[in-house]
C-alpha cells in the first residue's frame, strides 16, 4: 500500500510541508536522486529529521510526491491546450505545440529531469509513471474522438498510450544532447505525430464513407 504524507491541518504545518518539498526538489535538481539523502534535505530545510519523518515514512514517499505534483501540473497545462481543440486541424497545430511546452517544462527545472532519470530504480514511481501515462493517454483519446467522432477509442487508444509513455524520455534525450539535435528531435516527434494523425483522419474518412 502506498504511503503519502501527512495532511497538514494547520498553516504553519501546510508552510512546513512546502519547506521539505521545496528543498528536495532544489538538492534533487543540483545533484539528482541517489545523492540526496532525508537527513540532509532535513538539514537544509531546519528541521529535526523526525519532524521529516512525520510528514514522509520514507524517501520514496517523499519522491512520489514531488513527482506526483509535476505529473498534475504537466497534465493541467496539457489539459488546457487540448480543451481548445475541435477539429483535426486545430489539433495538429496544438498537439505540436503541447509537445514543445512539455519539453520547455523540462529544461525550466533540473529536478524534473533528474527525478524522471531515476524514477524506474523506485518500484513507486514506476507505478506512477504508468498511472500518468493511461490519465494522458485518456486525454489524448477524448480529443481525438472529440474531432473525429466516426472512430472508436481502440483505433486511437495504442498510439495515445505510446506517446504518453515516450514523450517525457524523448524529451529528456533532446535536452541532454546537443542544443542543435536536441531541437531536431523534437522536430521529429512533431512530425511522427503529424503522420500518425494524418493516418487516424483517413481512418476517419473511410469510416465516414462506409457508414454511408
Amino acid at each position: 500500500m502506498k504511503q503519502g504524507p501527512r495532511t497538514p491541518v494547520q498553516s504553519r504545518s501546510k508552510e512546513r510541508l512546502d519547506l521539505i518539498l521545496r528543498t528536495a526538489r532544489e538538492l534533487i535538481g543540483e545533484r539528482g536522486i541517489d545523492a540526496v539523502s532525508m537527513r540532509e534535505i532535513a538539514q537544509s530545510a531546519g528541521i529535526q529529521i523526525g519532524s521529516l519523518y512525520q510528514y514522509f515514512p520514507g524517501k520514496n514517499s517523499l519522491l512520489l510526491t514531488i513527482m506526483r505534483e509535476y505529473y498534475d501540473r504537466i497534465y493541467a497545462g496539457t489539459k488546457a491546450l487540448l480543451d481548445q481543440v475541435n477539429n483535426a486541424e486545430e489539433l495538429e497545430t496544438v498537439g505540436e505545440k503541447a509537445i514543445i511546452q512539455f519539453a520547455e517544462f523540462f529544461q525550466k527545472d533540473t529536478a524534473l529531469a533528474n527525478l524522471w532519470a531515476g524514477a524506474r530504480a523506485v518500484p513507486e514511481l514506476v507505478s506512477e509513471d504508468i498511472l500518468d501515462s493511461y490519465r494522458n493517454a485518456e486525454l489524448i483519446v477524448k480529443t481525438v474522438l472529440r474531432c473525429l467522432p466516426e472512430l472508436k477509442e481502440n483505433d486511437i487508444k495504442p498510439f495515445a498510450l505510446f506517446l504518453s509513455h515516450t514523450l517525457g524520455t524523448i524529451v529528456r534525450f533532446a535536452g541532454e544532447i546537443e542544443k542543435a539535435q536536441g531541437k531536431a528531435v523534437l522536430k521529429e516527434c512533431q512530425e511522427i505525430f503529424r503522420l500518425r494523425l494524418k493516418s487516424l483522419v483517413d481512418l476517419s474518412k473511410s469510416s465516414r464513407k462506409k457508414s454511408k
